[in-house]
């Protein structure tokens, strides 16, 4: 072969082997602003959203929702549980139903009622299931992290409703409280839209659309885009790999998100769709999960010992967490 046509051929596959990096638009950081016109944050403290777990009792998966984040009473469990542990079964210990006051003292607890309703919604289908309260049952669940033999007291439990439905399998359990969302009250808050997950491409730092002057330890860059919103997300290294990740999101050319991820005891960063070669490439979502609510993001932190954030691209609105109720 010619040298010069193998000079060029090699060139050829060099260039071509290079993993691309997505190319966007250049900006103006100039024509940026920030959004930041609101006074004060909106108040959620009554706005709950819960976990599901799928529970294993005799062999067989019950879905519960916990309400042990928002319910404490210190007599929820019946004063003969905790006295005569010693005389039951750990089965008969682990799981029984919460009748007669302990339920009256679950819904007072809890501001609801049995004419309200449990709104179960699959936020990657966009399937809504409701269940009356009154056709639901009240029950107490060990939590995970209790074993047979130590010593029980009220707080080992995990507090609240249990669907009149069985599995045989966990695998067909969890396929009911996968992207699921719950919700007690009178009036279903879930916008009825499917959630997309976040199509994350590679970039360069210098389309990140807030300032980086003099930042150090800059990380890669990405950005996705949703209907007229694009995402940008900055990764900052330390010891260890990601410090921290910065989140910004534009609309209109105006920034009107901005949020810094970092990491507390036990967390971890959760891997990036379609960017880090994953099995699932449905870490992050965003789109309309509430009704007369700004669109949302999550999916960031993977966390041990707290419970995962839901968070508005509004800047008037909290970091909104849900209700997990993580023993760990």
């Amino acid at each position: 072969m010619r040298p010069l046509l193998l000079l060029f051929l090699m060139s050829v596959c060099i260039l071509s082997c290079k993993k691309k990096v997505e190319k966007v638009p250049a900006i103006d950081k100039r024509e940026i602003t920030v959004d930041t016109i609101y006074t004060q944050k909106k108040n959620l403290s009554d706005f709950h959203i819960f976990d599901l777990y799928s529970m294993e009792n005799d062999g067989s998966y019950n879905t519960f929702i916990s309400l042990s984040d928002i319910y404490n009473d210190s007599l929820a469990i019946p004063e003969d549980i905790i006295q005569n542990q010693k005389t039951r079964t750990f089965a008969e210990l682990k799981h029984f139903e919460l009748t007669g006051n302990y339920r009256e003292k679950l819904l007072k607890g809890t501001s609801l009622s049995e004419i309200d309703t449990l709104f179960l919604y699959d936020y990657k289908n966009a399937r809504l299931q409701k269940f009356p309260i009154r056709d639901l049952k009240s029950v107490a669940n060990l939590n995970l992290y209790t074993s047979e033999g130590e010593e029980i007291s009220d707080y080992d439990y995990m507090i609240g409703f249990e669907l009149n439905q069985t599995e045989s399998s966990q695998e067909k359990a969890m396929d009911k409280t996968n992207y699921s969302l719950a919700y007690f009250g009178k009036k279903n808050p879930f916008s009825g839209e499917k959630m997309v997950p976040i199509h994350w491409k590679k970039t360069t730092a210098e389309e990140y659309p807030l300032s980086l002057k003099n930042q150090k330890n800059l990380g890669d860059t990405y950005t996705a885009k949703f209907e007229n919103f694009t995402y940008y997300l900055q990764d900052f290294t330390g010891e260890y790999g990601n410090s921290k990740r910065q989140l910004a999101v534009l609309k209109d050319r105006k920034i009107i998100y901005a949020k810094t991820f970092s990491l507390g005891e036990g967390a971890d960063f959760s891997p990036l769709n379609f960017v880090n070669n994953n099995d699932y490439d449905d870490w992050q979502w965003t789109g309309r999960l509430f009704k007369d609510k700004p669109p949302v993001v999550f999916g960031f932190v993977s966390e041990s010992f707290g419970c995962s954030s839901i968070n508005f691209l509004d800047q008037s609105y909290p970091d909104f967490y849900i209700d997990c109720d993580n023993r760990h």
